[in-house]
């Protein structure tokens, strides 16, 4: 059977993964080919309460690789949080034990316990006759050690997993003995005749394999920050022309607009309350207030997603109450809906697309709940921002001259339901319509003003005029420069540096890490309260270097700007939407 096997290999070019399944330890992959059909397994993500957030994130992409890698792109993702464990997991991992505090030590502990987990060894004929070498006694490896001439052998033994790596330009007879030599290898080091043994053709490694090594990069993925090009000389990236009515015929149009259809299917919205799930007239759809949390139940003919958005305000109860309603809610139907959850600020589009091309408006902390409701102050200020990907957001924001910025658009609301609609000089004509729209939601009667020509009586309501943020790129929407925002921690005991994907938030700035915000026109190094010193030291360093190195075009005398946590300037506040500046003051 094994010589077949790498006959088919080699008959299918070398880039099949082959895995070795023994009768009555057969793998959960393997199984799932039959009993009916094809059965698609769940994948649960589990986050512990004291878990930080580049911990999720990598948590999620090893997920996300072994649902696109091993599951065909098939599997559900489940992402559950401590405390609320679904029964599923339950009956597959039993009772859930007391788990105790942990700090930074314990994670050190583990990488100095994973470290004795693996070993690399080479397979080469080099010398004349095939030959197997130790090239390193522990993990984590360098991706550096893996040769595209030679095949390698990585030994997972304890936990019953070999596998075999096949370099591209490796000779067939070598690739022929590295099967080979990884059933005796297992032979000789007395391991279980059940161990598994996978093959991995190069560029087909799995998120396993590639746990094993500390600095591995796929073919696509950038170097450090990544390369900044002049963008006449980017190749254009072929988009595929959004047509909703052919969502359901075309999963790769779904994927790259990241909607699942056009929106029009039966939306069903519950405010999260200690009670249980409680409706939200239809007539308020779209509203959200930040301290609340909402669970959004969207029907289409393919099935059900339920969404849950957690405000920036809301309180951990209301946090874990939510994601015990949803898995509840899920039970309800039969545990096959899709489970996404939405921190505020990062609403995906197709979530938006349920309002009817109304824009989503989030309320400035207080509550839409009947007894915590608070009195809406006289006078209001809410921001209508439309970023690079088309979607509008209205958010309310302190009463205060330091929250315009140029980019956008203001409702500023006074007591007799009058007001002004503040146009800035980067504006659009899309937040002009968001300004309109929440005007409506408000009921007052808007004089419109451009920035410049503002009355006495418009500073005088937002406190007296003040600094705020404007700049020539604001202008202009950043379209070429767009602003990227980094982390840089050393909680791993090596200094690392990843961006913050997607749209990011006030939310997104970690405390206890220092942030890289790249504006174009200047380089932000934002210091936590709680960052320790090598972090402060190594991150002013990697800016320096980061603008140096930028291939763009960029002036190499661009400044850095130091700003502490609690002392943002609005030169940096500018470019999150609905800053708050009471956030670290709570």
């Amino acid at each position: 059977a094994a010589i077949f096997a790498v006959q088919m290999d080699d008959y299918l070019g070398g880039k099949p993964v082959q895995s070795r399944e023994i009768q009555g330890n057969e793998s959960t992959e393997f199984v799932g080919y039959f009993k009916g059909g094809i059965k698609y397994k769940e994948i649960y993500q589990w986050c512990g309460s004291s878990c930080n957030k580049y911990e999720r994130l990598k948590a999620t992409q090893v997920a996300v690789g072994i649902r696109d890698n091993e599951r065909n792109g098939r599997s559900k993702l489940i992402t559950v949080e401590e405390g609320s464990e679904p029964d599923q997991l339950i009956k597959v991992l039993g009772s859930k034990p007391v788990l105790p505090e942990c700090d930074d030590d314990d994670d050190e502990l583990a990488d100095i316990t994973n470290r004795r987990s693996a070993k690399l060894y080479m397979v080469s004929d080099s010398s004349g006759s095939m030959k197997v070498s130790v090239v390193a006694e522990e993990n984590p490896f360098s991706m550096a050690m893996l040769l595209s001439e030679e095949c390698f052998i990585l030994d997972n033994g304890a936990a019953r997993k070999i596998f075999v790596w096949k370099g591209k330009d490796a000779n067939p007879q070598e690739r022929k003995a590295a099967m080979k030599n990884a059933e005796q290898f297992i032979q000789q080091m007395n391991y279980p005749a059940n161990t598994q043994i996978q093959v991995l053709p190069e560029g087909g490694e799995t998120p396993i394999f590639k746990q094993f090594f500390k600095d591995w990069k796929d073919k696509d993925q950038s170097d450090g920050f990544g390369k900044v090009y002049v963008t006449e000389r980017v190749a254009k990236i072929e988009q595929i022309e959004f047509d909703a009515t052919k969502l359901h015929e075309s999963p790769q149009m779904a994927a790259q607009h990241n909607m699942v259809d056009d929106g029009s299917g039966k939306v069903e919205i519950w405010r999260v309350e200690n009670s249980g799930r409680v409706p939200v007239g239809p007539e308020t759809y779209g509203q959200f207030y930040g301290g609340d949390c909402y669970i959004i139940l969207y029907t289409y003919p393919k099935g059900q997603i339920i969404y849950t958005w957690q405000g920036a305000h809301t309180t951990k109860d209301e946090l874990t109450a939510s994601a015990f309603l949803t898995v509840q809610l899920d039970r309800l139907l039969n545990s096959q809906a899709v489970q996404i959850r939405v921190s505020q600020g990062k609403e995906p589009a197709h979530l938006l697309s349920l309002f009817k091309n109304k824009p989503l408006i989030v309320y400035k902390d207080g509550t839409s709940k009947k007894e915590g409701q608070k009195p809406a102050p006289p006078t209001r200020l809410f921001q209508i921002r439309r970023n690079l990907a088309d979607i509008t957001r209205i958010a309310e924001v302190d009463v205060d001259a330091m929250s315009l910025n140029s980019n956008d658009v203001f409702v500023l609301k006074l007591p007799n339901n009058s007001g002004y609609t503040w146009v800035g000089k980067g504006a659009n004509k899309e937040e002009e319509q968001g300004a309109q729209y929440i005007a409506s939601v408000l009921k007052c009667q808007t004089a419109m003003i451009n920035e410049g020509q503002e009355p006495e009586e418009f500073w005088k309501a937002l406190g007296g005029k003040k600094k705020y943020q404007t700049s020539s790129q604001l202008l202009t929407k950043a379209e070429d420069h767009p602003p990227r925002l980094y982390g840089c921690s050393n909680k791993t005991g090596r200094f690392i540096i990843e961006e913050v994907p997607g749209e990011f938030t006030q939310d997104d700035l970690a405390e206890d890490d220092v942030m890289l915000l790249d504006a174009w026109e200047q380089v932000f190094v934002w210091i936590g309260k709680d960052a320790n010193e090598t972090e402060q030291q190594e991150s002013i360093k990697s800016a320096k270097r980061y603008i140096e190195t930028d291939p763009s075009g960029r002036d190499k005398g661009t400044p850095i700007v130091i700003v502490k946590q609690g002392h943002e300037p609005p030169t940096f506040t500018g470019w999150f939407l609905a800053w708050d500046s009471n956030k670290w003051k709570k």
